[in-house]
């Protein structure tokens, strides 16, 4: 934990701020290990500065936030209301100038903040703080891998036996279920089971839909583990898949090959979406392909760096990101297939293991 304060007092230090006030969940877990994920006003805010760590939060969080903390973390509990107590709080610490999570925090609840008459002055951080967490350190790696690796089992156990005429729905339940008995702590995010024409929404919520034989069905999923979480889509069929499942399967299973094998550090999100991208236009699908090429992923599902059209920003060594390029065709299905790997010095090494061929159900 540190290592991750000194970067943020570098941070600081860089920008002439005397403290920082963080409110966001990912963040507050990031620097304390406080798990609460609510905002500030139901589960409080972490105060920085050169010397201190300290969570403030409610007589209700108190005791949850005392065991979660990592050492050297303090936890002072506030009156109610909140508001004026840790106005005063920041007020009567000494500081000058204080940094803000303003991609975070409501215009209530900053105004809540700074209404104590010695109130220092406020500057937002913008996403400074969120860059810090682009890179992992190896705790944080091997968190994201046991994920990972449980969201790989799942998969398996969910998908073995699948049969024509179980709904979206009971398949997505099948998932959680598995994911709880197996010691998940929950989903990172709400699973996605899109069958047939449903699969052409990357985005599809399970419904009473049943599965047919032959056609796509697209699983995105994820397991929450000690605070971090794991991604996962593959696309599968139960029998025989249709020729044009087969060959639409086939050209993203060529993207993402191409985009593992072609990912280096220092690649912008262009140049990164780019890889796999070329391929898909290149069998006549560009328009098809509706999302970027894939995305950071830790505390929270989307964490940066991003890569797609328009993002510029670098991919740097010890990223975790997702590689996950899909064709979409309206009325017919989609196809998406989903890994998560970590950017080493010579290019991606992928943590998952779930299998992406032989993806029929009658052969698992």
């Amino acid at each position: 934990m540190s290592n991750r304060l000194d970067r943020v007092r570098s941070v600081l230090a860089k920008r002439g701020l005397d403290a920082a006030v963080i409110t966001s969940p990912a963040n507050r877990f990031y620097l304390s290990g406080y798990t609460a994920d609510g905002p500030v006003g139901s589960a409080g805010a972490v105060l920085v500065d050169d010397t201190s760590i300290i969570v403030c939060t409610s007589a209700v969080n108190a005791g949850w936030a005392t065991a979660t903390v990592r050492p050297g973390v303090g936890v002072e509990q506030w009156e109610r209301p909140w508001e004026p107590w840790l106005a005063e709080r920041i007020g009567t610490a000494g500081w000058k100038t204080v940094g803000f999570e303003d991609t975070d925090l409501t215009v209530a609840s900053f105004d809540a903040l700074r209404s104590s008459e010695r109130s220092p002055a406020w500057e937002p951080l913008g996403d400074s703080l969120d860059g810090l967490r682009m890179v992992k350190d190896d705790q944080e790696l091997d968190l994201i891998t046991a994920a990972i690796r449980l969201n790989d089992d799942v998969f398996a156990a969910a998908a073995r036996g699948l049969e024509a005429g179980t709904t979206e729905r009971e398949l997505a339940w099948r998932i959680d279920r598995e994911m709880r008995e197996r010691g998940g702590d929950g989903n990172a995010f709400e699973t996605i089971v899109a069958a047939g024409p449903n699969s052409a929404n990357p985005h599809h919520e399970p419904t009473d839909r049943p599965i047919v034989d032959g056609e796509p069905v697209i699983i995105d999923m994820g397991v929450r583990t000690r605070g971090y979480l794991s991604d996962l889509t593959r696309t599968i069929w139960v029998g025989e898949p249709s020729p044009t499942l087969r060959a639409v399967y086939n050209v993203v299973f060529a993207a993402n090959a191409a985009a593992i094998a072609a990912i280096r550090p220092g690649m912008t999100g262009v140049e990164s979406d780019q890889t796999a991208r070329a391929v898909i236009a290149d069998a006549g699908y560009d328009e098809q392909f509706v999302h970027g090429l894939g995305h950071g992923i830790g505390i929270r599902i989307h964490e940066a760096p991003s890569m797609g059209k328009t993002h510029e920003g670098m991919v740097p060594v010890g990223a975790v990101i997702t590689i996950e390029p899909g064709i979409y065709i309206p009325e017919w299905g989609g196809v998406r297939i989903e890994d998560v790997g970590v950017v080493e010095a010579t290019g991606l090494r992928i943590l998952t293991r779930a299998p992406k061929t032989d993806l029929s159900v009658d052969e698992r």
